[in-house]
This record gives structure tokens, sequence and C-alpha cells, in this order.
């Protein structure tokens, strides 16, 4: 088996245009050759952009361990480079290179058997599958409301914002004069309070009828206060966790939604443990995805939608995702996307227009304002 990893600089270019225009723009592609069957898959790069932490697992560790190995059996290949990459942390770093080989190993493997990825995991439940618009960041209000009405215009009938807490009130209330409440709206606000604070600022603003929101508090993993959150609101979280132990203290927590992301925690076979986890709990999934404009990921996670029915909705980017270097379309009617039958990348034009190109990427959160 023959592994490699392409490294590549997809801007969110969209208008109107957000802040994070280069922060979204850092992409790490696997691919895998078994017996000339190719799989592509994908890691998301976390910390602020720092695709050299993963690089340097690829290099010293997956990459020449795995040139060795003739794979029988996906889940052996992945107990292996956990068991291999424990004492380095089992972080987003490690389990997220971890599932960018096995997001990859499944496609390949789709192919030799001439099988469909979901067909693995049980079978198709449906043919289209719930997604929302989630949102970058915007510098105005006015922005935000421009963006709405191309969700809408783009098949969306749910969206999430991304914005600054001191902005959120006033955007939630001209959505509303402008739109009325038929267009539904979730939060992230990326760990921005404290308890106290996110008591208050929720309290202030739940009469806009908010669908979720999402990790309100720092850090995001305060399950004792997530809890108390959890019995006044519909929170989320689930993104920065990693273990199936941390997942079942998160469901415990009470959240209403819980959100692991299949490029972060290790692929396919760690998301079905959080699925199927959850379910037991009575807890809906609604999967994470950095809403970049990248195909592999969201491919790999609609995969999954098809086959779980537990999975409620998919985050889906606003942007289009250029279907030149994903040779995929993603085609959303009211709400619902239908999942296209294959992805491949392109890695002639990913090479001549999407090179990864180096620079300080630093997403600015509540307290990274500057």
């Amino acid at each position: 088996m023959k592994v490699s990893i392409l490294p590549a600089s997809i801007p969110y270019i969209d208008n109107p245009m957000p802040e994070w225009v280069d922060e979204w723009g850092v992409q790490l592609f696997t691919k895998v050759n078994i017996s000339n069957y190719v799989g592509y898959g994908e890691v998301l790069i976390a910390g602020s952009g720092i695709i050299s932490a993963y690089i340097g697992v690829f290099e010293d560790l997956i990459i020449p361990y795995l040139e060795n190995v003739e794979v029988v059996s996906i889940n052996e290949v992945v107990e292996k480079l956990e068991k291999m990459l424990y004492s380095a942390g089992l972080c987003s770093v490690t389990l997220g290179s971890i599932g960018g080989v096995e997001t990859a190993l499944w496609h390949a493997f789709s192919k030799m058997r001439n099988m469909k990825i979901y067909e693995f995991f049980g079978g198709k439940v449906r043919d289209y599958i719930p997604v929302y618009a989630s949102f970058p960041r915007y510098k105005r209000i006015n922005d935000i409301i421009n963006a709405v009405k191309v969700a809408i215009d783009r098949g969306f009938t749910l969206v999430k914002l991304h914005q600054q807490p001191q902005m959120i009130e006033d955007a939630l209330k001209k959505i509303r004069e402008i739109f009325g409440f038929e267009i539904k709206i979730a939060i992230d606000f990326n760990s921005a309070f404290d308890y106290s604070s996110a008591l208050s600022f929720l309290n202030k603003i739940h009469r806009y009828e908010i669908e979720w929101y999402e990790e309100p508090i720092y850090p995001p993993n305060d399950y004792d206060n997530l809890k108390r959150l959890a019995e006044k609101f519909p929170i989320s979280a689930g993104e920065n966790e990693y273990t199936i132990h941390n997942f079942r203290k998160l469901i415990e927590s009470g959240v209403e939604y819980v959100q692991p992301d299949i490029s972060k925690i290790g692929g396919y076979l760690k998301m079905i443990k959080v699925i199927d986890l959850a379910e037991s709990y009575g807890v809906k999934i609604i999967p994470h995805l950095r809403p970049q404009r990248s195909g592999i990921a969201l491919f790999h996670t609609l995969q999954l939608a098809l086959a779980k029915r537990n999975i409620v909705k998919v985050e889906f980017p606003l942007a289009q995702i250029p279907s030149e270097l994903f040779n995929a379309e993603f085609k959303i009617n009211n709400g619902l996307v239908k999942v296209p039958e294959d992805v491949s990348l392109n890695e002639e034009i990913l090479r001549e227009k999407y090179n990864f190109t180096r620079k300080l990427r630093i997403l600015k959160f509540a307290d990274l304002a500057t």
C-alpha cells in the first residue's frame, strides 16, 4: 500500500466575503493506493492551521510504516496506528492523521469490492440528507443579512452564525425583522463565555428561537457547567472530543446534540462508536465539519449519514465547493442534499490553483480579536 499526503490552500471565497478567507484555507488530503485502487481522505487541520504537526505524523510514522503493510483489516490498521501513537497523545493531530488514512482506505476498499462506502455500515436508509449552512464570520451585520439571502437562494432552511458575541443580538434582531421565523438559526460561540456570562447571554437572546447553542463555554469539556446550561437551553458540543469515555461524559451532561468530526477523531469506525453510544442515550448526532470549500470530509460524513438515521443534520459550507477540483456536485434543495455517487481529487488542478501556501492563520475567536 502506498500512502501520500496532499496539502492545499482553498481560500473561503464567496459573496459576501467573510473575515475568515485564509483561516479556513488550509487543507490536508490523504491518498492511498492499493493494487491500483485509489481512495481519498481528509484531515481537519485544527489549531489555527498547524499543518506541519500533521505532516510530521505522516512522514515520521504513518507513511513509512504502511508502505510495508498488506491491508487485510482496516480496523486492525487503525488499532495498530493508535497503539503506536498513543504516547504522543490521542488528540486531533494523531487521531486526525489516522482518520485521514482510514477514510481513504474505506474509499479504496469500496472500489476494490465494487461497493458504496455506506454499504459497509448497514446500507442506505435514505437518499437525501438534511444539511444546514454554516456561516463564516462576517465584519458587518449587512453582510450577515446578505449571507442569509444567499443561503435561502441556495436551498438552505437553517443557518449557523459564527459571530463575536457583541454582534449577535443585533444580527438576530435584524434577521428576524427581515426574514421572520421561517429561517432557522443556530449559533456557534466557539467557547466564548464562562458559565455565568453564558447563562446571562443565552437568557437575553433565547426569545429569537435558537435551534441550538454550540460550545458556549470555555473550556468546552466543562461537563458540570454544560449540564447546568443544558437544563435550560438546547446545547450542542463534541467537535473537540476524541475518546469514547469523554463522549459518554458529554452525553451524560444532557446536551441536545453531539458533534463528532470524522476528520478529527479517527475516521468511520470511531464515528460509528460515538453514533451508537449517543443513540443508546436517545441523543441526536449533528456531525461537525469545518465549513470550508472542500468535498472530501463532507463526502465521507454524508456516506455515514446515508446509513445512520441518528445523524439528523450535517454541517455544510455556504460557499460553493469547487466541482472542478473534487469532480463531484452537491445539490441542495429545501435543506436536503443529494449525495454524489463518488468523489475524487483532481490533483493537477490542486497543484495549479490551490497549491499550499504557508502563512499565519489565527481564527479570531472571542478573546483573539486582534
